[in-house]
């Protein structure tokens, strides 16, 4: 697959890099390898985006997972605009929430 560009809720595009994909999150999260279309509408869709406590310039991105008891979690840098990760969550984390369904 190609580099996705995506538009998140508010505007912003970020892109999810073939690269990044490959070598980072079906990688280093092999059980996420045959969900990158729904990494994809999580940033498209949220059900929420929260602030991140670490880095100012990232947010994360929540959505339902393909389960009831995981939620599928995607990490942006929103200034540079690209995805740096994404994994399954049990629960949400970060800061305030920016924005919610």
């Amino acid at each position: 697959m190609a580099d996705t560009t995506l538009t998140d809720p508010l505007g912003r595009v970020v892109v999810l890099r073939e690269r990044t994909w490959e070598a980072h999150i079906a990688k280093g999260h092999p059980e996420i390898g045959e969900f990158r279309d729904l990494v994809e509408q999580t940033i498209r869709a949220p059900a929420e985006i929260r602030l991140s406590r670490s880095d100012p310039d990232c947010r994360i991105f929540y959505a339902p997972g393909p389960r009831p008891t995981v939620k599928m979690m995607v990490v942006a840098d929103v200034v540079v605009g690209v995805v740096k990760t994404a994994h399954w969550a049990r629960k949400v984390s970060g800061g305030r929430v920016e924005w919610s369904k």
